[in-house]
């Protein structure tokens, strides 16, 4: 099954956002073809020198999910203008980052089997 996860929360809520995270993890290793969609202050979770320091109330860490997708090599498409409104970019962006617009996103959607939203 192909879905897309959306993360809308970062340092915001690091509660939702964990958990948006721990539900793309959960869909790769369950077999699914995943999308991870970061935009709103989700977009912060692509900066490699924020994700390690964001973690929900009782959640494992977003690091090591967050580097068990990119191990995967799962697409993790950022906002692009939610990414340069958080200093998001080439120098700090996380392995597998692709900055894409609202259209990639709707795309994508339009031909998944499912959006899962956080």
């Amino acid at each position: 099954m192909r879905l897309v996860v959306s993360v809308t929360h970062g340092t915001d809520d690091p509660t939702q956002a964990n958990l948006g995270i721990l539900a793309a993890l959960a869909a790769a290793e369950q077999g699914h073809e995943v999308t991870l969609w970061l935009q709103g202050e989700g977009a912060a979770l692509a900066n490699r020198e924020v994700y390690p320091f964001v973690q929900g109330v009782n959640m494992p860490p977003v690091k090591d999910a967050m580097e068990d997708l990119i191990a995967r090599g799962v697409p993790i498409w950022v906002c692009k203008a939610c990414a340069v409104g958080r200093n998001v970019g080439e120098g700090n962006a996380v392995t597998g980052t692709t900055l894409k617009t609202m259209g990639d996103f709707v795309g994508a959607v339009a031909e998944a089997d499912k959006n899962i939203d956080f």
